[in-house]
């Protein structure tokens, strides 16, 4: 995963040396935006009734994204500072796919599935 950032955010290091306060902003509202995926998608299938394994499906579909196809577009065709949103989102959908994983794990105490064939 860090090979793929560093590659995709090459082009904007130059803008991610001076840590202030509008990049911090914009690294939380970035990390609000990516876990209200994960927590609508969740929140849905427990509303509709659904049971666990649709619940954990609809989960990771509501909090996934190809988030490396933004950065490519954002670096080919805009400004460099159009790509920090994306490659702060990549930096943290792995990270949330991991806690909210755990999450889902301890809530339904998931066990692995194990074919009868």
């Amino acid at each position: 995963m860090g090979i793929v950032v560093a590659i995709n955010s090459s082009v904007i290091a130059p803008y991610l040396r001076d840590i202030d306060t509008k990049l911090l902003g914009l690294a939380g509202f970035v990390l609000v935006i990516a876990s209200l995926g994960y927590m609508i998608g969740w929140l849905v299938a427990k509303l509709m009734g659904w049971q666990q394994d649709i619940v954990v499906a609809l989960t990771f579909n509501g909090g996934m994204r190809n988030i490396s196809a933004g950065a490519v577009l954002a670096v080919a065709y805009f400004p460099p500072p159009v790509a920090i949103p994306v490659v702060l989102g990549m930096l943290f959908q792995q990270s949330l796919a991991s806690l909210f994983g755990f999450l889902l794990n301890r809530r339904y105490a998931l066990k692995p599935v194990v074919s009868e064939n």
